[in-house]
């Protein structure tokens, strides 16, 4: 007769980082545009959001919070005429070095 299986203890490991600051933002359901008065209002605090002093929230954190696409937060940011954040290594954007 065999011995019945003995489970594996799960194996946890911690996040790289902290989990994401509440940003505050409106969830929109999939699908819905938005338009007009609304449309502002939430571009107003989506740039507010990415402007947080002292934190560098990202595109995708604010993605997630919102439930919109990327590029729908990048048109948002684009359209506000936010600056955006400089890329992924930290250097200049367009930097030549000789």
């Amino acid at each position: 007769m065999t011995q019945p299986r003995m489970r594996a203890a799960a194996v946890t490991t911690p996040s790289p980082q902290p989990p994401p600051e509440r940003l505050d933002l409106p969830v929109i359901k999939k699908g819905k545009k938005l338009t007009g008065a609304k449309r502002e209002k939430f571009a107003k605090k989506v740039v507010a959001a990415y402007r947080t002093p002292g934190r560098r929230v990202t595109i995708r954190e604010i993605c997630e919070a919102t439930g919109r696409s990327y590029g729908a937060i990048h048109s948002v940011l684009s359209q506000a005429g936010a600056t955006r954040h400089g890329p992924r290594t930290g250097g200049a954007a367009g930097q030549v070095t000789s």
